[in-house]
């Protein structure tokens, strides 16, 4: 079984482990408490690249990638880094070998995409090597499974795509990144389909949005405000990596800010705005084939959620309620990884409330940030408990 890691979500969308070395005025107790054998060589990567040192960048990266566990949700991040850092540091055969590596395991394949637009790899761009590697997408075959009716989830894409697809329309919730739209195309074809004519963003990271300029142009869009405010600006992969604003054809149709149903194909599809991964996130629920799209709000292999700062009670009133108003039989379907069903989204919403009432009444104690953590180890993972100690302490929540 895949070993479970509290994964949080950067704007770029690359879904990236809360170190607890980045919560600060942690000691160095605290920390060690959440050591893995990569995340020391990361995090001292980082500094690296930081300052300019592309030897160590590329050395600490490179141990960073080699120690990750192999199907670790944040391994072609890494391996991305790993890439970047040798090409930066002249190593190019390393640089496409770390590239290769990351679209051969199939976790985020097409992560690696953003090496078109990182200037790291300007001198590898002409390079028949980098240039195999980066035309791979091209040729990429998707995986589908039926989830329920005339609903299908498509996988590969570089997050998990749910398309309805009828004789006479097609829907898609996200659209993985911008270079797999030939591949989902044919992927909605062979299942039936013709053109899209409607889609739905979950949340504005570009593994979730990255074709929505192009199917913008025909199809009607839906997303929330945040997601549009986030499509006018540069998207920022990683500092120094960034992809120009979107134009008006990927920009929402209709802003989903309030719990919306729309009627298409025959069957009622329900919208809710649940901002706390991103400041455009919505959750989707096709009511007749009782499938729900809970975009990165839910990540199936986090022991619990990542529930916002603003006000994560209400963030986890309105996924719960959503969440108790389905079939007791739906499919949930996440922003990445496996599919699963209600009891699991409960699960992680009831362990979230558990942590949240354990660091309050810490707090409420007197304890510190280094003994919260000490304190509920047996039960949560420190960098959360740490993570909750300062969003209250903060907030004053």
């Amino acid at each position: 079984m895949r070993a479970r890691y509290v994964v949080f979500a950067t704007r770029s969308g690359t879904l990236i482990l809360w170190c607890a070395a980045l919560v600060s005025g942690m000691a160095s107790e605290v920390r060690a408490q959440d050591a893995d054998a990569w995340r020391a060589p990361f995090a001292a990567g980082e500094e690296a690249r930081r300052s300019g040192d592309a030897a160590a960048y590329a050395r600490e990266m490179a141990t960073a990638a080699e120690a990750i566990p192999p199907g670790h949700l944040n391994r072609p991040f890494v391996q991305y880094h790993a890439a970047r850092a040798a090409a930066l540091d002249g190593r190019e055969a390393d640089a496409v070998r770390w590239l290769r590596m990351a679209w051969d395991e199939g976790i985020e394949s097409l992560m690696i995409s953003f090496a078109a637009y990182d200037p790291a790899f300007e001198t590898l761009t002409g390079r028949p090597a980098f240039r195999s590697v980066m035309d791979l997408a091209a040729q990429m075959a998707l995986s589908t499974r039926p989830l329920g009716r005339d609903v299908h989830l498509i996988t590969g894409a570089g997050s998990n795509v749910v398309v309805k697809v009828t004789p006479e329309a097609v829907l898609m919730v996200d659209t993985g990144y911008g270079s797999a739209l030939p591949a989902l195309q044919r992927t909605i074809a062979e299942l039936g389909g013709g053109g899209v004519d409607a889609v739905i963003v979950t949340h504005p990271h570009e593994d979730h949005m990255g074709s929505a300029a192009q199917l913008g142009i025909d199809a009607q869009l839906y997303a929330h405000s945040g997601t549009a405010a986030a499509m006018a600006e540069p998207y920022v992969f990683m500092e120094g990596v960034s992809i120009p604003p979107k134009p008006a054809s990927a920009r929402p149709d209709t802003r989903v800010d309030a719990e919306m149903t729309i009627d298409f194909g025959g069957e009622q599809i329900r919208m809710l705005p649940t901002v706390a991964h991103t400041a455009g996130d919505i959750s989707v629920y096709f009511t007749d084939a009782r499938v729900a799209h809970l975009g990165d709000a839910f990540l199936v292999s986090n022991p619990m959620m990542y529930p916002g700062t603003v006000d994560p009670d209400a963030f986890l009133d309105r996924l719960e309620g959503f969440v108790d108003a389905m079939h007791p039989e739906t499919v949930v379907v996440g922003g990445h990884e496996e599919v699963t069903d209600l009891s699991a989204v409960r699960a992680q919403i009831g362990v979230t409330r558990d942590a949240m009432r354990f660091v309050r009444s810490s707090i409420g104690g007197g304890l510190t940030i280094e003994e919260t953590a000490r304190a509920g180890q047996d039960r949560f993972p420190p960098q959360w408990t740490a993570f909750f100690y300062q969003l209250f302490t903060q907030s004053g929540r």
